[in-house]
């Protein structure tokens, strides 16, 4: 009997110049078509050639990695000739599992992620660090305590493992939080290089924001059931647009998502560029894991099926 399949589509970070490469001439054609109707720039010029800087502004680097994540999971599809059993994604990923679902169609998610991105930008700045080898309630406390203190917001924003939070908040408070934390015991605080500081009350503005234009966009119950971001739970047709606003403010909580699918004891797929969500899922426990920007994905693929 046939292995369950989970696929992870991933979320900002894992973008890189030239990450279309490996596609054939007419799938780049597809992208660039519907991306010209949905949006006011060249979409495939900024993957291709950038500049960086470019293509790791928020705005752009969203529509950027749904697009790329799009085209994987269409490669996936003819490759392995059988549909996923569930899909998840970390952050803007989610947004990918989506569309690959039937939730929302191609070309209204990339002018939404657009908007989410530009929303983001134009949200209070500051700053992300991810946490290393301390646990989830010592770095709550950490956060709750230097929130009252400066009276300035800092939060859990991405629990990406036992031994990866990610925090978010204003300069002062996530830096200090951050001190606070290696104080505390953690192994390593890393500052992530990132112009927003998402999933917090930062992101207020752009909740509010993307929430309205949600209004205007209809959700379909998805077909592959996808896990949310906001409580790893299932979704329905009826909460999508609620559960996609409150993850601009709330943490993403990728360590439930991975007990959940580790429980299936299937394979699972990194579905875009990169290898960032198959290194987490490691560090989460999980095995056969595979990554379609390997250049052996098929044989890997069969070796594990079936």
């Amino acid at each position: 009997m046939p292995r369950h399949i989970s696929l992870l589509f991933p979320g900002q970070g894992s973008q890189s110049l030239g990450m279309l490469s490996s596609f054939e001439r007419q799938d780049l054609d597809f992208i660039s078509e519907v991306s010209n109707e949905a949006l006011s720039f060249d979409l495939i010029d900024i993957i291709q050639n950038g500049p960086e800087d470019k293509l790791n502004q928020t705005s752009f680097t969203q529509p950027a990695l749904l697009a790329t994540s799009y085209l994987y999971y269409k490669k996936f599809l003819s490759i392995v000739g059988t549909n996923p059993d569930l899909l998840a994604g970390h952050s803007l990923g989610e947004y990918s599992a989506l569309v690959a679902s039937g939730s929302i169609d191609f070309k209204e998610a990339l002018i939404l992620v657009h908007k989410r991105g530009l929303f983001m930008e134009q949200s209070e700045v500051g700053s992300m660090f991810a946490i290393l080898n301390l646990n989830i309630e010592t770095i709550q406390t950490i956060c709750s305590e230097v929130s009252s203190k400066l009276n300035q917001i800092v939060s859990p924003a991405n629990i990406n493992s036992p031994n990866q939070v990610v925090i978010a908040g204003s300069h002062e408070a996530a830096a200090l939080a951050s001190e606070k934390c290696k104080a505390a015991g953690a192994k390593r605080s890393i500052q992530l290089k990132v112009s927003v500081a998402s999933h917090c009350n930062l992101m207020q503005s752009a909740s509010v924001l993307i929430s309205k234009e949600m209004e205007n966009v209809k959700f379909n119950n998805p077909l592959i059931p996808v896990i949310h971001n906001v409580n790893a739970l299932e979704s329905s047709d009826n909460n999508i647009a609620q559960k996609l606003t409150d993850q601009l403010i709330k943490p993403v909580q990728w360590l439930k998502t991975m007990e959940k699918i580790n429980m299936l004891d299937g394979i699972v797929v990194e579905c875009g560029p990169g290898r960032v969500l198959s290194g987490l899922a490691k560090t989460n426990g999980l095995s056969n894991i595979l990554t379609m920007s390997s250049d052996n994905f098929q044989q890997e693929f069969n070796s594990v099926y079936g």
